[in-house]
């Protein structure tokens, strides 16, 4: 009896955030699915051809290309943004002198939208207009300047550079959080044992942490497979695909060749994709919770 005027309650306040689901995700999602097992044709028509797409997809070299970029992409940044932004944040918390303008420093960049700064770095990265390397010419390490976004080799962890500048302050506000919540006394007493500042980093506050960087890391395996602006703006997917992820190539393969229905089929198997890497990673890193 009281459950039930419970939920009596508790459903109005839900039906805004359900309505908001269904209209923004589930029908979106139904609609992709859907739109997945037909052909298009530029003058709009569509008929249904089943499971074709989904057969094109699994035999298309293109798309096993953009999926080999995007997984390189998560890698690649991933080593990026991790060590630096968990050094940000314990340093941030050891309440050094600054701390509020360190801060503003490294979140600033996060206010700037993905194509201001997409355009931004386009030029940082220009051969010979640009900043890098005319800066390392000038430290006489000429030897080093490249063709950043122009060379298969340098475009992919260039364009994952600029999305983890981008994108860190995010990443270091949430990993502060996660520093702040650390037990004082646990932590006091492992001073009062003796240890080091590294030593309760490395052996008490990264183990208490480990549920944090499981949710943390399914984020931006989420977020960086759909790193589209970024690749979009400075490579195009280029040079000779080196860039090239899902993203890109669903926008050229619905916009540019009006395959909207095998477009869509890209999109759902790279939902099916994350999904399954994300339960994945979600089993290997999960650990015994930690009350605390």
């Amino acid at each position: 009896m009281h459950r039930a005027a419970q939920r009596r309650i508790i459903i109005p306040f839900l039906l805004p955030a359900l309505l908001l689901l269904g209209v923004f995700f589930l029908y979106p999602l139904v609609r992709t699915v859907d739109i997945s097992f037909t052909e298009w044709t530029r003058t709009g028509s569509y008929h249904y051809v089943g499971v074709e797409n989904y057969t094109r997809v699994v035999d298309d070299p293109g798309y096993l290309n953009a999926l080999k970029n995007a997984f390189l992409f998560t890698l690649v940044g991933g080593c990026m943004l991790f060590p630096v932004a968990i050094a940000i944040a314990w340093a941030l918390n050891q309440r050094i002198h600054g701390e509020r303008f360190f801060r503003f420093v490294v979140f600033a960049p996060v206010v700037l939208s993905a194509a201001v700064v997409a355009l931004m770095w386009k030029f940082v990265y220009h051969p010979t207009l640009g900043l890098i390397n005319p800066a390392l010419e000038g430290l006489g390490l000429g030897a080093l300047a490249r063709t950043w976004l122009g060379d298969a080799a340098t475009a992919l962890p260039a364009v994952a550079f600029v999305t983890v500048w981008h994108g860190i302050g995010i990443w270091v506000v949430l990993l502060s959080a996660g520093f702040e919540r650390l037990p004082p006394d646990v932590l006091e007493a492992g001073r009062i044992d003796g240890a080091g500042e590294w030593r309760l980093f490395r052996s008490v506050m990264l183990p208490m942490l480990r549920d944090l960087f499981r949710i943390l890391v399914v984020l931006w395996i989420v977020q960086s497979m759909q790193a589209f602006a970024f690749v979009f703006i400075m490579t195009g997917g280029g040079p000779f695909g080196s860039t090239d992820i899902v993203g890109t190539l669903m926008y050229r393969v619905a916009f540019e060749r009006s395959e909207f229905g095998y477009a869509a089929a890209m999109g759902v198997v790279l939902v099916v994709i994350m999904l399954i890497v994300a339960q994945l990673v979600n089993k290997v890193m999960k650990r015994d919770e930690l009350q605390y």
